[in-house]
């Protein structure tokens, strides 16, 4: 996961980070945070890793830098400025998003040997785990340091029950499936990148499928993929090329509508903008 997760910004920075300053970050933390479950009796707890990441992203401690790690506000959609999203931003800054924030989580879970699973939701992803009973899942919310019911997270994200049955929101994820999500973020870099569908792209897309079928990930990618190709290709001329793109992009239409997959409902998106501009606002009234 952690050589995964660099390697996708590695490629989009143009090799300009290096990877051994990006594992020192790592081991510097994990080595804090070990420390503090020492310091506080977590090892013999069932979820002792779990209690000190949380400590460690939400609240100033001497394994922070006294600096926890917070939600950056501006372009929190990376829509501006791709590298907002990456996690070697959030290593240098201590600020991040819902991308950011749950892939350092989990990346130091594994180095300090706690169990802790990637999930998703709408266009955001957060950290599952099971509590000290090893019955129930908590999940952790890192964009505002909380532990977040599962019925809200479904409520604020409009995730329908197909979605939660077939496994593609709120499920905890292991390793294997997100590398196949970070697969269509290698993608998904490239067309950001570089403006275009190459072959590359292709080549992304066919092992995303080929691995798992039904990723949702992967098709909407497709999907958009085939309706910029079908926008740019003249129809009096190629009617059949246009005709078989349209076929392909109802089938992919199709296999998305079985993941349960809706778009979240406009007043949803914006009483989540809302949100943010009001959490913004009151963290800026804080340090004034």
């Amino acid at each position: 996961m952690k050589r995964a997760v660099f390697l996708i910004e590695w490629a989009y920075l143009d090799g300009e980070i290096d990877y051994q300053a990006y594992c020192s970050q790592i081991e510097k933390m994990s080595d804090g945070i070990r420390r503090f479950m020492g310091a506080n009796r977590l090892n013999a707890d069932p979820i002792g890793g779990n209690i000190a990441l949380f400590e460690f992203f939400t609240k100033p401690f001497s394994m922070n830098g006294f600096t926890p790690l917070e939600y950056d506000f501006e372009d929190c959609e990376g829509k501006k400025d791709y590298t907002k999203l990456f996690v070697t931003k959030l290593l240098r800054t201590h600020s991040g998003q819902c991308r950011s924030l749950p892939l350092l989580y989990k990346i130091l879970s594994d180095e300090i040997g706690a169990k802790s699973h990637l999930a998703y939701a709408p266009n955001h992803m957060f950290i599952r785990h099971r509590d000290q009973t090893g019955e129930k899942w908590l999940n952790v919310e890192l964009t505002n340091g909380s532990l977040a019911r599962d019925a809200y997270i479904m409520e604020s994200n409009g995730i329908s029950e197909t979605a939660i049955r077939q496994g593609t929101y709120l499920r905890a994820c292991e390793d294997p499936e997100v590398l196949v999500n970070l697969l269509s973020e290698l993608a998904d870099g490239y067309i950001r990148k570089f403006g275009e569908v190459h072959g590359f792209v292709q080549q992304c897309l066919g092992q995303i499928f080929k691995y798992d079928p039904g990723n949702l990930a992967g098709l909407m990618l497709a999907n958009n993929c085939l309706s910029g190709i079908l926008a740019q290709t003249d129809r009096t001329a190629e009617p059949d090329y246009a005709l078989s793109l349209i076929h392909q992009i109802r089938d992919v239409e199709a296999k998305i509508k079985a993941t349960g997959y809706v778009d979240m409902p406009p007043e949803l998106y914006e009483a989540w903008m809302k949100s943010v501009e009001q959490e913004k606002q009151r963290r800026k009234a804080e340090t004034q």
